[in-house]
């Protein structure tokens, strides 16, 4: 299987074709024609998004932190509760020895995925030590950042996960920063991957290049306001994943450019919220090809959260979501069974939070630092 970001296989036969895209290193599977979406990216979540809920979560958060540790689970920074700590609990068991998730293959680590999940957790509330083991094993495997989607997937977590200071992290960020030009462009990359280098690059501090990378991103979408893995792809359409994510990404880089720049961010991501509040099925949930758009469905209420939208529908059709049995979520291509990918990307909208929050951690933990 390819493994760089631009390269896809097509293969043809009596069946319906199957293409693969790799996206940062994860492969993204559909059928043409598109009878179902078997996507390998596939994640369910929803969300609450609505004063109240978040009002009255800084009310009880200690109560909860509380409860939580005498129960066992993670303990949670005050302006945070894990709504759902079973489905938490769920991700926390499925890394192999301690150290890395394997959604595809048994024994084969999947590095974003295993990095991602360790940006939710932190967020959640499970310590540096409690994921240490997972720490230690992404800080010797940095030779898997192959792209420039993992190296920034790699330095934002460094930063949430609590190992920013660790001395391969300085390394990475240097060659992700080669990889960009001096407008903010990336060679032969995807919307996904450039989300993550804008988020990289505003936990590292690098916030000017973040919007100019911003930009680059919100010249990316198409003319409805969704987005596309790579800008025009005339065999694919606009997906509500990436098109959260980038939403997610410009907003994070708000006030850091230009007068021009920030007009440019600002009417992408009003174009892009029009286009996910449109697509959106029963006010609760996203579809692709006939089926369940599970990753869109959990990057779409991230993005509703982080726009100050109301995702009340969602978070509870999601939470229905949750199997009785192990508390993970299923997919779309799991046939019921608990997913580990779709559990992780559901991680942090169950719990009303997005990458938002994450930005928001690591600023907090680092002017607590320079005090």
């Amino acid at each position: 299987m390819p493994r760089h970001e631009s390269e896809c296989l097509i293969r043809q036969s009596r069946t319906p074709i199957i293409k693969t895209v790799v996206v940062y290193g994860w492969s993204r599977v559909f059928l043409y024609p598109p009878k179902r979406w078997i996507a390998h990216t596939e994640r369910v979540a929803m969300s609450t998004n609505t004063r109240e809920v978040r009002r009255f979560a800084l009310f009880i958060s200690a109560i909860t932190a509380i409860s939580l540790a005498i129960s066992g689970c993670s303990s949670q920074p005050a302006q945070v509760i894990d709504q759902q700590p079973k489905t938490s609990q769920f991700v926390l068991d499925s890394f192999q020895d301690g150290q890395f998730l394997t959604p595809f293959e048994a024994g084969k680590a999947e590095i974003g995925l295993t990095l991602e999940a360790l940006t939710n957790l932190s967020l959640l509330g499970y310590t540096k030590e409690q994921l240490d083991a997972s720490i230690d094993w992404a800080t010797s495997n940095t030779a898997l950042l192959t792209s420039p989607g993992l190296k920034a997937t790699y330095v934002f977590t460094a930063y949430a996960a609590g190992f920013g200071d660790h001395p391969t992290v300085p390394s990475v960020l240097y060659d992700l920063k080669a990889a960009i030009d001096s407008e903010g462009y990336v060679a032969d990359t995807n919307n996904f991957a450039y989300s993550w280098i804008v988020l990289a690059l505003i936990a590292s501090e690098n916030n000017e290049l973040a919007s100019k990378v911003a930009v680059q991103l919100a010249n990316n979408a198409e003319s409805t306001g969704g987005y596309k893995y790579t800008k025009g792809d005339d065999q694919s359409a606009e997906a509500a994943d990436v098109t959260s994510f980038a939403v997610m990404a410009i907003k994070a880089t708000e006030g850091f450019g230009s007068e021009s720049a920030e007009s440019t961010k600002s009417l992408a991501n009003e174009k892009s919220l029009t286009w996910l509040k449109d697509n959106l099925v029963e006010g609760t949930h996203y579809v692709a090809y006939d089926a369940l758009d599970l990753a869109g469905t959990s990057y779409g209420a991230m993005a509703l959260i982080a726009s100050d939208e109301d995702a009340t529908k969602s978070v509870e059709w999601l939470a229905s979501q949750i199997n009785e049995t192990d508390f993970g979520i299923p997919s779309a291509y799991s046939e019921g069974a608990s997913d580990v990918f779709t559990s992780v990307q559901a991680l942090l909208p169950l719990s009303s939070l997005t990458f938002l929050d994450v930005v928001n951690k690591i600023n907090n933990e680092r002017n607590k630092d320079n005090s």
